[in-house]
This record gives C-alpha cells, structure tokens and sequence, in this order.
C-alpha cells in the first residue's frame, strides 16, 4: 500500500508515470535534440493540485521549482512536490509526502532524489546519488542507515525530474517518448503516447487546448498492471500537466485537476 500510493502521487500528478517505456541506454544518452536545444524550465515556479478519488476531494499536490542550485560542480534545477491529504482523508489514511529531485541544466538527467513519505504508519526517509558517468545509483536509507547500489542506464530519470524533462519534449501526435526511470530502488522502462490537440474545460481555467499522454510502465520485463492513466498537458511553450485521471482495476478513479499556477 504504501508504496503503490507513493508511485502513485508522482505518476498522477506530474508526469507521465505509469507512464513511458524504452529502447536502449544507448538511444535515450542519444537524445540530444533536447539536451541541447534552447528549451529551459523557468528558474521559478508553483503548481498546485486538488486530487479527487471517485469525485471526493482527498487532498492536495504541490509541485515548485525552487531555482538553479549548483550540485556537484554543475547547475541542476531543484525541485520538489508535496502530497498532503485532506482532514477527511487523513482521518482514514493519512499522506503527507515530499520529494525534491535537482536536475542537471544541460544534461537534463537527475543527480539527486531525496524522498521523506509518511502513509498511515509507513515511513521513508531516503537519498540516491546518481552517477551518470558510470551508471550507478547511490541509495541510502536514512532512517535504518541501509545502503544500496543499483545499476543503471544511461539519462536515467527519477519520476519528478522525468516529468519536468517530459515538459521539454516537442509535441507531435503519435510520437512516442521513451525513458528509464528510477524509483524505490528500482528501474522502470517507461513510455507515453501522444494523442492529438483537444479542447478540455477546467474549473478554474475555461476551456484549454491540451494533448494527452497515455502512459505505461515495464519493470523486469512485464507491463505494469495497475489501472488505466491518461495525462492531459497545456498545447504551449509551458507543457504543464493540467489534469489526470487514473481507473484501478477494482473500482477506483482518482483524478487531479491543476487549480493554481504561479
């Protein structure tokens, strides 16, 4: 529970989670159309988010850009969404999540994630390093002081700098975008399908033009099966993530509706 309500958040909010899937390290390290092109997040940035779960207001989702910070010698974006439930939720389970990630400017690739999740009774407070020279991801727990070394590929993202580096690709109807993205000590191959231009109304915006993303996951080979996602962004310069909507597979659709930007 805790940690599908944790991937969850990420995945609903912000990116493309359940989202994406892949080729090969050696065709993402390749994506240098984006790498290096013009395209740059604003320094400054605040998102906010109502979720809903069958219609019912649960909670709300931040997402922040809080500048360019320098991390080991290089310029990263830092970065960080909060998830907090609402009174009524937390009376039944409680969430009150943070991430902060801090993506690298030029190489638009994460090298750091730090996570601190409290869902009902679970915690985690964690860190991982990524060192993208030499393929590895440094994850340290910081509560039972625990320790782990995972391989991975090439670029690989976590699932906040995915979605922020997701908001740099062009949009073109039926492209596909592919990545690997790191998440509780795991590699996920992820990919999202573009659908094309569409008019969606939102309750505190009007009408918007947006394309979709339907997104899709593959952890050790298999296609995750965890519900239905499709993530509806702005069609301009910005590409937010303005709404989301998730079915489970027993009778559950949870959705979040961009309510402020700053």
């Amino acid at each position: 529970m805790p940690q599908k309500t944790s991937l969850f958040i990420i995945f609903l909010l912000i990116g493309c989670f359940s989202t994406c899937g892949i080729t090969h390290a050696a065709a993402y390290a390749d994506r240098s159309d984006i790498a290096r092109s013009s395209r740059r997040l604003p320094e400054r940035e605040k998102l906010v988010y109502e979720v809903k779960w069958l219609g019912l207001p649960v909670g709300k989702a931040t997402a922040i850009i809080h500048g360019i910070k320098e991390m080991s010698g290089r310029p990263a974006y830092e970065l960080e969404i909060t998830a907090k439930t609402n009174d009524f939720c937390s009376a039944i389970y409680r969430v009150e999540d943070r991430y902060v990630s801090y993506l690298d400017v030029e190489g638009l690739y994460t090298v750091r994630h730090e996570v601190y999740r409290r869902e009902g009774r679970y915690k985690k407070d964690a860190v991982t390093v990524f060192d993208q020279v030499n393929h590895k991801a440094y994850f340290k727990n910081l509560l039972d002081k625990s320790e782990k070394v995972v391989d991975i590929p090439a670029g690989t993202q976590d699932p906040v700098s995915m979605a922020y580096y997701f908001r740099l690709v062009p949009i073109q109807e039926g492209r596909r975008e592919e990545f690997f993205v790191y998440n509780n000590e795991s590699v996920y191959r992820l990919y999202g399908d573009m659908g094309r231009k569409q008019m969606i109304r939102m309750p505190h915006f009007g009408n918007i033009e947006v394309f979709k993303v339907q997104p899709y996951a593959i952890l050790n080979n298999k296609v995750v099966k965890k519900g239905k996602a499709k993530i509806y962004f702005s069609y301009d310069y910005r590409q937010i993530p303005v709404k989301a909507v998730v079915e489970g597979p027993v009778f559950t659709s949870v959705s979040g509706y961009l309510v402020k930007s700053e």
